[in-house]
């Protein structure tokens, strides 16, 4: 997976990647809408384009085998979060030495007399 920054220093998914392991954090919605908040497996594959979209299998993972719910198609990076081989949500790292003109904050500079 892919971590960015926004400006005030928030960390956040920007790309999954083949291999990553997700957590549903909203059930799909829409008439085939199968999956469900909590569930989670491993991206295996990756649709790149303006709406980066990624399949997840589940069976394996938060499913059995042999579950007639195997594998998750088309979700977005704003469905899941990233998770461990257990399935619990793992935080991001903070951005490490963020300085306060990386905040977005100014900085006053005293005036020579």
């Amino acid at each position: 997976m892919e971590i960015s920054y926004d400006p005030d220093g928030r960390s956040y998914v920007s790309r999954y990647e083949v291999g990553d392991l997700v957590r549903l954090r909203t059930s799909e919605r829409g008439e085939m809408a199968m999956g469900r908040v909590g569930d989670w497996g491993m991206v295996v594959s990756v649709q790149p384009g303006l709406s980066e979209s990624f399949d997840v299998l589940l069976a394996g993972y938060s499913e059995s085998r042999t579950s007639s719910l195997k594998r998750l198609t088309g979700l977005t990076r704003r469905v899941v979060v990233p998770c461990d081989r257990t399935g619990v949500p793992i935080p991001l790292p903070e951005r490490s030495g963020l300085r306060a003109l990386d905040a977005g904050m100014t900085r006053k500079v005293g005036r020579a007399r």
